[in-house]
């Protein structure tokens, strides 16, 4: 399944916008499909009402005003949207960078509640309370936004088979993180600020991972080999 992506305005602005995203998407092998309407008519009555569509992006009067479809849930069939502006011109860091940022601000983690057990309790955690996981040899420690955690005999592989891999994802052979937690990542994407305070690194493969994890939350699809 493609991400389809409306892109609005004069020729010119369109074609700096699609080059930019082209480039991006690629480079994270993210199926997308672009669109050009010069129409604003068009686009009220062909597009903007049509749940194809992921993203939409228009270029006028010295912003690039946007829509983007943050998180979808399939089984409740009900998903969520966030809009805001950029200054023009559209660039890979900035597009990256404010997507990040507008998935920060979101604030609210879908629905969901992970089922923790160890030799002395079981006990039922809401997604939204788990800041991140790490991994100790055999056991996982799942750190909560409290600054409590919880400590259960198990891998990380196991670990993710009960969580939405959504918006949980290893960023670290050593760690595993909700990005609903994120407060800030760094310029060079190497660690992972959570709100907790807590610093976490990230390696190259765990980029790519996170940015796995916003295309599965936008299109439910999981349309990558890694």
């Amino acid at each position: 399944m493609k991400n389809k992506i409306a892109l609005l305005g004069d020729a010119e602005k369109r074609g700096q916008m699609e080059a930019v995203l082209s480039k991006c998407l690629k480079a994270h092998d993210i199926p997308f499909e672009i669109h050009h309407v010069s129409d604003s008519q068009k686009f009220i009555h062909e597009f903007l009402f049509n749940n194809d569509f992921r993203l939409f992006m228009e270029s006028t009067r010295g912003a690039i005003t946007y829509m983007l479809k943050i998180y979808t849930n399939f089984d409740r069939q009900c998903s969520r949207h966030v809009a805001g502006t950029l200054k023009p011109p559209l660039t890979q860091n900035k597009f990256i960078n404010h997507m990040l940022e507008v998935i920060k601000s979101s604030n609210v983690c879908p629905y969901g509640m992970y089922a923790a057990k160890n030799a002395k309790m079981s006990r039922l955690i809401p997604h939204e309370d788990i800041q991140f996981i790490y991994k100790e040899k055999y056991k996982s420690m799942i750190y909560l936004h409290n600054g409590e955690y919880v400590e259960e005999v198990t891998t990380h592989a196991k670990v993710l088979k009960e969580l939405d891999t959504s918006y949980f994802f290893k960023c670290h052979q050593s760690y595993v993180v909700n990005f609903f937690n994120i407060e800030e990542i760094s310029d060079d994407y190497k660690f992972i600020l959570m709100k907790s305070g807590d610093i976490i690194p990230m390696s190259r493969l765990g980029f790519k991972q996170l940015v796995k994890a916003i295309s599965l939350s936008i299109t439910g699809v999981n349309s990558f080999d890694y």
